[in-house]
């Protein structure tokens, strides 16, 4: 299992690699997927030890080996964050008590899809970390990744689901909970009524939001986020992730506004914030919910 993780952990910080190109080549219209990477600066084409995700910024000591130009602090943190990330999800993944290695070496229909499952998980984290890097970068939301998530989502999420009402399946229902066995404490829901229950909820909220503040307080774009996480997450595990991302959002802006960093008339990109409670609860849903009921009973 180790050694599992440190193979996950190093996948993450190469998929991190790309991300990065994917953020920095938004405005330019470049494609990321063609073309050779360069400094931002001086355009020098990178060799390969200048590309090698994490290790590659310290070795040259956070500058260009042409320019000397200071390198974004963006590139090993967006590569050390999606890396971990994947293993968070790699480690939840394996929290569920019926997943085990013996079964997905049994190829079967049910274990094609689990593994398919798990790789889309890792492209939605992908998604949401793009998108929080990016409108913390710009106070934009980058429509080009969401808007195409959004419609693959929608239609994976409505295949499957038609798949788990034929009985196809019998473990694959128990992963479309984040919170685990104890999400029971909301209420039970089919798996269309969670979608459709968890998208109008968290979109209706944001949207609303953004309609009374005159988009002040968060924007259109955030509502788009927030359809994205209603159609990945369901019900109830939306209200949970909207619950994090005020609570993070806000603690982050009491900081902000005592050290004066921030004003109160100061805009703060809520997409990272809603990034972040989604995550949390793909990463840790089941963990929150058991030490809830813990303090709770």
């Amino acid at each position: 299992m180790f050694s599992s993780t440190i193979l996950v952990f190093i996948f993450g910080t190469i998929i991190g690699s790309f991300l990065n190109v994917v953020i920095d080549r938004a405005d330019t219209k470049e494609s990321p997927l063609k073309g050779h990477s360069f400094c931002p600066h001086c355009h020098k084409r990178l060799i390969w030890w200048e590309l090698i995700p994490v290790i590659s910024f310290f070795l040259l000591k956070g500058k260009c080996s042409s320019c000397k130009h200071k390198l974004s602090w963006q590139y090993p943190l967006v590569e050390t964050i999606t890396g971990l990330s994947f293993v968070f999800l790699f480690l939840r993944f394996f929290r569920f008590p019926f997943i085990s290695f013996s079964l997905l070496q049994n190829i079967t229909l049910e274990s094609f899809f689990i593994f398919l499952i798990f790789f889309i998980w890792l492209y939605w984290v992908a998604v949401l970390i793009v998108i929080s890097v990016y409108d913390f970068k710009k106070y934009l939301i980058l429509n080009e990744v969401l808007i195409p998530a959004i419609i693959f989502s929608f239609f994976w999420r409505i295949i499957l689901g038609f798949l788990i009402q034929k009985d196809f399946f019998y473990f694959i229902p128990y992963l479309t909970h984040f919170l685990g066995e104890k999400s029971f404490i909301f209420g039970y829901y089919s798996y269309f009524i969670s979608i459709f229950l968890g998208t109008i909820f968290i979109c209706g909220i944001i949207s609303f939001l953004a309609w009374i503040t005159k988009e002040k307080a968060m924007g259109w774009g955030d509502a788009i986020l927030a359809l994205f996480l209603g159609i990945i997450l369901g019900w109830p595990e939306v209200l949970v992730a909207l619950i994090i991302a005020f609570l993070s959002g806000g603690s982050v802006a009491l900081v902000l506004l005592f050290f004066k960093k921030k004003t109160m008339k100061s805009y703060l990109p809520f997409a990272p914030f809603l990034s972040f409670g989604a995550l949390t609860v793909m990463f840790f849903g089941d963990i929150i919910i058991e030490k809830y009921l813990f303090l709770l009973f």
